[in-house]
């Protein structure tokens, strides 16, 4: 599944963000429930595949100082427009899942909504790895991906909560874990995970 950089970014040139299936138009509603709930405290974060940026403004607008990371040039300009309109600063730069361009142990929490999902196999671990290096002892790390519960068909792969459990438990404690929908024009099932650094 996993596309190219220029892959990523032909598919931002072609399309407006209006529709870009991943578009949720807002923050996801269980990181902004998480945070107001003061779960997730305030601290540096990381919005990984940050697209157009909902996430990443929702953390700035409640004090979190955000690094956005997309492998997309026209993604980061969107995010930090996005950003800007609000009346917001935020840190946007290209960056890769696999590698990610952050210092060892930087980041208090991390922000996955539906970046892992489209990884292929062999590059699941070196993300799992990058997660782990870049969080503090005891960082959060929130992951939101397609689950096995949505039909066949194209698009991300569809994880069981074993593969996930199999994935993430050897760098990570699972503190919670739900069943959900991506909000956006499709809805399609999902998967949640709060996670703390081992």
């Amino acid at each position: 599944m996993s596309l190219t950089a220029q892959e990523w970014e032909d598919f931002y040139s072609r399309n407006i963000p209006q529709d870009l299936p991943w578009n949720a138009g807002g923050p996801d509603p269980d990181l902004v429930r998480l945070v107001k709930a003061g779960t997730i405290p305030v601290g540096q974060a990381l919005d990984i595949g940050t697209g157009l940026g909902h996430d990443a403004v929702f953390l700035i607008q409640h004090h979190f100082n955000v690094i956005g990371i997309d492998i997309s040039p026209s993604a980061v300009v969107l995010a930090r427009d996005n950003a800007s309109t609000a009346g917001l600063f935020g840190f946007f730069q290209e960056g890769d899942l696999r590698q990610i361009p952050v210092e060892d142990q930087f980041i208090d929490f991390a922000n996955d909504r539906g970046c892992f999902h489209v990884l292929d196999p062999q590059d699941r671990p070196k993300a799992v790895d990058e997660v782990a290096r870049v969080l503090k002892r005891r960082g959060l790390y929130l992951l939101r991906v397609f689950s096995d519960k949505e039909p066949p068909g194209e698009g991300p792969h569809r994880f069981t909560h074993k593969e996930l459990d199999d994935l993430l438990r050897g760098k990570f404690k699972i503190l919670q874990f739900w069943e959900g929908v991506f909000e956006g024009p499709r809805k399609p099932k999902s998967y949640s995970m709060l996670m703390e650094k081992r």
